[in-house]
């Protein structure tokens, strides 16, 4: 029995010491103020293939009609992510690992960054500049890169540098006033971005093919309900005739109501 405790007691002690371990060692490759741009981002990076020379590390990349290049507009909101040739994870075929680029989506990853629009401080969003390849402070509403990991209080605007930022690509709205947040729905239902029409404008577009086409046949329903009462009222003799009527245009308008939700069906699809 004194045995198998002294086991027991052994399992207790391996497992909490590999606990500790475990949580240092990873501790180690997170990004912070006092890292290099030599360490492991933590990250995953697609090879893909820049039409650009000289590509730096840290570069935001964005896709344009002449492919993919370093994005130089602000706000950009067809930026795909950050070149990290530190990532942790590499996905490629055989042909993209020898000439391609790694770029990361999403997760912790060094960028180039500037003052121009104000210096950086741990917490401020991010976003791309007229400088290629390089962010910037986000000062207003937009398309954004992230949040900043660490400062950045080089005050000059021309010179550039990497910091630790958590990538996470989004609009960003800065007035969250009700004329405001109206506004923004707007500009991001017609924010074309490198993943094609944003999901809230399928979702709007689907709401109004949906209230138009129960509107216009419950407009249509109740006109025929009308004109079949008046006519009834009228000519009760002709009654079948006007009851095959009615029922050809009750079936009219819920053909109109189906057209309208298969629509919207096929419109959120797409």
């Amino acid at each position: 029995m004194f045995f198998y405790k002294k086991i027991y007691i052994f399992l207790i002690i391996f497992l909490i010491a590999f606990s500790v371990l475990t949580n240092i060692a990873f501790a180690q490759t997170t990004p912070n103020s006092s890292s290099s741009s030599g360490e492991v981002t933590l990250g995953v990076a697609k090879m893909v293939e820049v039409n650009e020379k000289d590509v730096k590390d840290g570069s935001i990349i964005s896709t344009s009609e002449k492919g993919l290049i370093l994005s130089s507009f602000a706000y950009d909101s067809q930026v795909i992510g950050v070149v990290s040739r530190d990532a942790a994870i590499l996905l490629s075929n055989s042909q993209k690992l020898i000439s391609g680029i790694p770029v990361i989506s999403s997760g912790q990853v060094y960028m180039l960054v500037s003052s121009k629009e104000g210096l950086i401080k741990k917490g401020d969003l991010l976003a791309t500049s007229t400088i290629p390849g390089v962010g910037v402070k986000a000062v207003k509403s937009g398309y954004v890169l992230g949040t900043a990991l660490e400062d950045y209080t080089n005050s000059d605007p021309k010179k550039i540098d990497t910091i630790a930022v958590d990538l996470d690509l989004h609009y960003f709205n800065s007035k969250p006033t009700f004329p405001g947040s109206l506004t923004d729905i707007f500009k991001i239902a017609l924010l074309p971005t490198n993943e094609g029409p944003t999901a809230i404008f399928k979702y709007i577009v689907a709401a109004a093919v949906v209230l138009g086409s129960f509107i216009l046949g419950f407009m249509s329903f109740g006109r025929t309900a009308a004109k079949g009462v008046e006519a009834l009222g009228r000519n009760p003799a002709a009654r079948r005739i006007i009851y095959i009527g009615i029922i050809f245009n009750v079936t009219i308008v819920i053909a109109i109501v189906l057209t309208g939700l298969i629509v919207a069906f096929l419109i959120l699809r797409l």
